[in-house]
């Protein structure tokens, strides 16, 4: 009894205990935990957007959009641009950003004309070695550091007919030579197929620069057009020359519709079945291709051939090497994506939507719209982004040639320069004159000299040398000097 007393005493003591506690505290009422203030680090900032209107981001980013800003406290604003309207893209950037800065995405090729706007990614939440290296120092480099974020990059492949190759006992070419040797076989290895390149107007000098590079782009020279400190262009050097003889031979082998085909033509002529041998472009977004419907047949694609011999314009000698070199050019087509900050600005909203948009949720927020692989991350994935008539083999093949030019020292970013378009057009005149047999592979070299000296003369050489520099990462001569 005594014992059963002494237990209930001890409990009413406890229970008293646990109120005065209680008491002291607060009472039971008020011990329900208050929900914390969540912290939202860009409060106040906003984003503003400078996106091509052709691509309709509003819609495909709303979702992904929204979930950013109920997570930062950050707004967006839109500015959408037209490649069509008479105000230019630069136009849209004249105005500093506001407190959050700035996002443009934009054509690859515009890179020249407003990269003194974007500031250097390195070290703003991006691993930008994880872009291909080629394309990291060569294309998107400005001022030692990578101005934009590459999101697609095209590059020509050479496709070819992996079984009619491998049932002849060919292998696919590696130089020129190779390349050359294949068309004059044709009839023996892939006979009533023909083979094709993208000579259309549009594509004309792309390809012919592309063609020229493995005899024209010294290990030793860091320029390809342009003499780095006169401007001078160099399209009469015996690089070209050769280059421009090893094109007319093998677009004589090939039916005289080339002068009308894209890129996208020629990749299409091998899925039809119609040719054994092409230089086309791969896809960035699904293409309607024959698909299903091709014929029964395995398709190889690599990088385009190189050459074993060089020309060095230091010594005005031709160099042999211990290796295929084979530099490829990009930046002719493409996107990149930057970022414009407000003076003195840090710790903007824009970085971290940048990282949003391309990081680790790339391929969903890019799933409907243009890309091709840019990144070694990529190249494990890309393979499956689009359908493009290609089996997973072949479009793995595919991802592996994109790889090994992009990745390439010696990738050669197409005309730096913000008047690029000048210089592709006389290019794809004098080279239609070529085709025509108006011009040999001498005088077509030399009109180009001619045209291009003309238009750096209109530009200035001064100016354009800076912007040349600029273009391929080097500071311009009177900062050299000045540092000095």
């Amino acid at each position: 009894m005594t014992s059963r007393i002494f237990r209930i005493a001890k409990l009413r003591l406890s229970l008293l205990i646990l109120c005065g506690v209680t008491v002291l505290s607060g009472c039971p009422a008020d011990s329900t935990p208050k929900p914390t203030q969540t912290v939202k680090p860009f409060r106040g900032q906003e984003v503003e957007l400078v996106m091509p209107a052709s691509l309709k981001l509003p819609a495909l980013w709303e979702v992904t959009l929204n979930e950013w800003m109920d997570e930062t406290g950050a707004t967006i604003r839109w500015s959408e641009y037209s490649g069509t309207e008479a105000e230019s893209l630069e136009s849209k950037l004249a105005n500093p950003p506001e407190s959050g800065g700035r996002i443009i995405l934009f054509p690859l090729q515009k890179l020249a004309e407003i990269d003194r706007h974007l500031s250097p990614i390195e070290g703003n939440g991006f691993d930008t070695k994880d872009i291909f290296k080629g394309l990291r120092e060569h294309v998107v480099k400005r001022n030692r550091a990578p101005a934009a974020i590459p999101i697609s990059a095209p590059v020509l492949n050479c496709y070819y007919r992996a079984d009619l190759l491998k049932k002849a006992g060919r292998k696919p070419p590696e130089t020129w030579k190779e390349y050359q040797d294949l068309l004059d076989t044709l009839d023996q290895w892939a006979p009533g197929l023909t083979a094709v390149e993208p000579l259309a107007a549009d594509h004309r000098a792309t390809l012919f620069f592309a063609r020229s590079l493995a005899f024209t782009k010294h290990p030793e020279n860091f320029s390809v057009w342009f003499d780095l400190d006169s401007a001078k262009p160099t399209l009469d050097t015996a690089g070209f020359v050769e280059a421009t003889e090893v094109a007319l031979r093998a677009w004589k082998k090939m039916p005289a519709n080339i002068a009308e085909l894209s890129p996208a033509d020629c990749r299409e002529q091998i899925l039809q079945g119609r040719a054994a041998l092409a230089i086309g472009i791969e896809p960035t977004a699904n293409s309607k291709s024959t698909g299903d419907s091709r014929p029964a047949m395995e398709v190889g694609v690599c990088r385009l051939p190189g050459s074993t011999k060089v020309y060095n314009r230091n010594s005005k000698r031709w160099d042999p090497l211990p290796a295929v070199h084979a530099p490829g050019t990009c930046g002719s087509d493409g996107l990149a994506i930057g970022v414009s900050l407000p003076k003195d600005s840090r710790d903007a909203a824009a970085w971290h939507l940048l990282a949003n948009l391309v990081g680790e949720s790339f391929e969903s927020n890019w799933a409907a719209l243009p890309k091709s692989p840019c990144r070694e991350s990529q190249t494990s994935t890309a393979t499956s982004w689009y359908e493009t008539g290609l089996t997973v083999e072949e479009m793995s093949r595919s991802v592996d040639a994109i790889a090994q030019t992009l990745r390439d020292g010696q990738l050669v970013a197409d005309l730096p320069i913000a008047e690029a378009n000048e210089f592709r057009k006389v290019t794809s005149s004098v080279v239609g004159k070529l085709l025509a047999g108006e011009l040999d592979p001498a005088q077509t070299c030399q009109q180009l000299q001619s045209e291009f000296e003309q238009i750096v003369t209109r530009i200035g050489s001064e100016k354009l040398r800076n912007d040349y520099r600029r273009g391929l990462g080097l500071p311009i001569l009177e900062l050299l000097e000045s540092s000095k």
